[in-house]
């Protein structure tokens, strides 16, 4: 493999957030609109869990949701599941997860947004929609804090590709 084609992701950095991409991560004003996303809170323990699982043709798929059969063969097409969990409540993060401050423990919320998953390797994971749900969850107890749980599950775009590994964008906000 060629030193122009190799792509690697180590170290979570930071997860930007934005508006939805409707023409994909690399389509026509994709990397403008990336550059103003927001920075949100680091999850929890430093990672985002994906399931990168074979799919099978026997699923079947709702509407809008990308193709589980084809997802192991068409880099169009995108895993299926990213989970992570989030131990920061300052009131942008829970505005941002539950639209509001006063989050109840064991209420599912859910949104749609684009989100870019930031690595220190100067290269990033960018989804142009993923649906996503919360919830409050663990115990307060001195070896384990309460904590937003989040799955999001990725959706087609309206065209172009729905994910995609690309250079870390140069954000015009400071995310330090």
């Amino acid at each position: 493999m060629s030193a122009a084609t190799e792509r690697q992701l180590v170290g979570l950095k930071s997860i930007h957030v934005g508006d939805v991409l409707t023409t994909g991560v690399t389509g026509t004003g994709a990397e403008d609109a990336m550059k103003a996303f927001t920075r949100i809170t680091q999850p929890y323990q430093g990672g985002v869990s994906t399931n990168f699982a074979m799919p099978s043709s026997t699923e079947f798929f709702r509407e809008d949701q990308v193709s589980p059969f084809w997802s192991a063969v068409d880099t169009s097409s995108a895993t299926k599941k990213l989970a992570w969990e989030v131990a920061d409540f300052d009131d942008e993060t829970l505005e941002f997860y539950f639209g509001t401050t006063e989050a109840e423990e064991g209420t599912i919320y859910e949104g749609v947004s684009a989100f870019v998953f930031d690595a220190k390797s100067g290269f990033s994971v960018a989804f142009a929609r993923l649906k996503f749900v919360a919830t409050l969850t663990g115990t307060m107890s001195a070896s384990e804090p309460l904590r937003i749980s989040v799955e999001a599950t990725v959706l087609a775009p309206t065209s172009g590709k729905p994910w995609w590994i690309i250079p870390t964008p140069a954000y015009t906000e400071a995310t330090e």
